[in-house]
């Protein structure tokens, strides 16, 4: 009789091990993953700002950088502001990367098109105000750049710079 006791007893434990095994499998690992997926979205989005996660972004030596200025200068009515109308001077420079594909075919259309990429500064531009304008300069730029590349169908154009920016 004291075995029969004692193997139900085992038994018994044995059941109400694998009752709490089931309750951590189902109700404590899915939430865990949960866990472990948000910090490895936030540790990703931090990565954003050192790094592109696909590699898209290669970073072009200096020597294959060529400078097209545009030689006029540009002045761009900005958005109406509470204090009255504001003017934005500046002077635009492409950097082309030499080493790509499209380059030798697309920059000597750079000068034909200058007006429209110009027409792309002044757009981008007259939608902020003279304080916007201070806060959101790179937000212009990388707008400005996206739309030279939509505009050439082509991505040998990697930086818009602009010089002597003067906002009054």
């Amino acid at each position: 009789m004291r075995k029969n006791i004692l193997t139900i007893f085992i038994l018994a434990l044995s059941i109400i091990n694998v009752v709490l095994s089931a309750i951590i499998i189902f109700a404590i690992v899915p939430t865990a993953n949960k866990t472990n997926n948000l910090v490895n979205r936030v540790a990703s989005i931090i990565d954003l700002e050192l790094e592109s996660p696909d590699g898209s972004k290669k970073q072009i030596p200096v020597s294959d950088i060529a400078v097209y200025d545009i030689e006029d200068k540009i002045t761009v009515r900005l958005k109406d502001s509470e204090y009255g109308r504001h003017y934005a001077s500046l002077f635009l420079s492409l950097s082309i990367n030499r080493k790509h594909p499209d380059t030798e075919k697309l920059q000597p259309l750079i000068a034909e098109n200058e007006n429209i990429i110009k027409g792309f500064v002044t757009e981008e531009f007259s939608e902020y105000t003279i304080d916007d304008v201070k806060d959101n300069q790179q937000i212009i730029k990388d707008r400005v750049l996206e739309r030279v590349q939509d505009y050439f169908q082509s991505d040998f154009v990697i930086n818009v710079s602009f010089g002597n920016l003067i906002s009054q």
